[in-house]
């Protein structure tokens, strides 16, 4: 993808969002064949797995980031920014293999995927206007993130311009600290007013898809962004590498240590969101740090960085047919035929759908006098 501060391609952010993907989709796989799986009965590699959820705070990152960046190099406040223009980037974007999938899905085009038929033409009405992470995100679960990723990219100009009036950079650091501590302070204040124990179901609508309590990943994201247009985050192999590194391990260890929501305190509920996002952030600048530093299977990354987005929309319709065919020859032919399966209708999803509305976003772009930029991270 292009890098949004030079135009030059950082292969290592397509590296970041192809991680992102393939913990979502194990993440629902492992739980498709463990469903009620307890602590003693998985792994490291199958606990790993099964906190594949993660990858979602890394998209919300890159996502955060490579929003701002555009933002900032358009010129918020100025003359020259359109908001018109960019809101019908966003839409074009996202919306076109969104509604798509959710025809599809609606329609009853993946076998052996269900959907409830109750209340089914109010549901989708809240799914067309993107408030899923509200409301009950249950035609497609992965969904609720949409509704999170358009809410912030209708704020992201204000907040973009709000940091740039502040021109000193504490000011600017205060704010985005307020931003970052606003849905923690919101998790915590709701965990205390809870009188009952928490379990994932209750903890999911709660506490994980609303915008308002899941915000820190895209924070931090415009943070970065933020501070590479200030020079604090500049090209660096050694700084990059150490920091990518630093947050691979420490994410890889934590990652392995225990289920995460086999059980919720406060600190799973509360505390853990923020945690995550800041070392999501610390891969995700590390990564920027490597723009120009060669990557080993860079052509893989950026073919399944282009193809994320479709595989995050299909990857989870499909596993029921995945099971039915596939597990009877065990769990490996399970995960062979889930990737293949999911790779292969995403790219006819992306050549048929996703592809020609980017081509539209990209003239429009050009037409606004902007670098086109492949590949803008989406969750």
């Amino acid at each position: 993808m292009a890098d949004v501060a030079s135009g030059r391609n950082n292969p290592w952010l397509d590296l970041v969002r192809s991680a992102a993907i393939l913990l979502v989709m194990l993440r629902h796989g492992e739980r498709a064949l463990h469903p009620a799986a307890s602590d003693a009965d998985l792994g490291a590699l199958q606990t790993i797995f099964m906190n594949g959820w993660v990858g979602v705070d890394l998209f919300f990152v890159l996502s955060g980031y490579l929003i701002a960046r555009h933002l900032l190099r358009a010129g918020v406040g100025s003359p020259d920014f359109r908001i018109g223009r960019y809101l019908a980037m966003r839409a074009l974007r996202i919306v076109p293999a969104y509604f798509a999938v959710l025809a599809l899905v609606v329609a009853g085009a993946f076998p052996l995927f269900g959907v409830a038929p109750e209340r089914l033409a109010f549901r989708v009405v809240y799914h067309l206007v993107f408030l899923q992470d509200y409301l009950p995100s249950d035609i497609n679960v992965v969904f609720w993130s949409l509704g999170v990723e358009e809410k912030f990219y209708l704020l992201a100009p204000l907040l973009i311009f709000l940091l740039l009036r502040c021109r000193a950079g504490w000011l600017q650091a205060v704010l985005l600290l307020l931003c970052f501590a606003f849905p923690v302070a919101f998790r915590t204040l709701t965990y205390l007013n809870l009188h009952e124990t928490l379990d994932y179901l209750q903890f999911w609508p709660i506490f994980r898809s609303p915008f308002h309590m899941t915000l820190e990943g895209l924070v931090t994201g415009v943070g970065i962004a933020l501070a590479q247009q200030r020079g604090l985050i500049v090209p660096s192999r050694r700084s990059g590498t150490c920091l990518l590194g630093a947050g691979i391990f420490v994410f890889g260890v934590w990652l392995a240590s225990h289920d995460f929501m086999s059980s919720i305190d406060f600190f799973d509920a509360s505390l853990e969101p923020a945690l995550i996002a800041i070392l999501a952030g610390v891969v995700a600048a590390g990564a920027v740090q490597l723009i120009g530093t060669p990557l080993p299977f860079t052509p893989f990354f950026q073919l399944l960085s282009r193809l994320s987005y479709s595989l995050y929309l299909v990857h989870y319709p499909l596993i029921p047919l995945v099971l039915a065919l596939a597990l009877p020859h065990g769990a490996l032919a399970f995960w062979a035929a889930y990737f293949f399966v999911s790779a292969a209708v995403a790219g006819v999803l992306h050549l048929a759908i996703e592809k020609p509305f980017l081509r539209w976003k990209d003239r429009l772009a050009r037409r606004g006098g902007q670098t086109v930029q492949p590949g803008i991270a989406v969750a």
